[in-house]
């Protein structure tokens, strides 16, 4: 499990929350049906779907420092494509500025 993505309020969080909203935008294909300042949430999927829903919340953890929070799931979590782990592992990477932006979805 990758460890927590961390920032600290201002410039670095907001780059971060920034990230983690084109993350989702670019490698879920559930549409987002929620987004604040603190949260970032897809839509369900239908039925046994595969592909995994996503909630990303940031949770303030004191002395101005919040955690970036990932979660996911679908109907059947054994059945989800991409696993949840190599999503989070993924999320993770690209928001702490490890990997590329995703590609562009049309």
């Amino acid at each position: 499990m990758p460890p927590p993505v961390i920032c600290v309020v201002g410039a670095d969080c907001d780059a971060k929350w920034k990230r983690a909203a084109t993350w989702l935008e670019a490698n879920s294909s559930l549409k987002i049906k929620l987004r604040t300042p603190t949260v970032i949430q897809t839509t369900d999927p239908a039925g046994s779907e595969r592909t995994p829903a996503f909630t990303v919340t940031k949770v303030a953890r004191g002395d101005g420092r919040y955690e970036i929070a990932f979660n996911g799931g679908c109907a059947e979590a054994a059945r989800c494509s991409p696993s949840i782990a190599e999503s989070r592992a993924r999320f993770a990477a690209f928001v702490m500025g490890e990997e590329p932006p995703p590609p562009a979805r049309n």
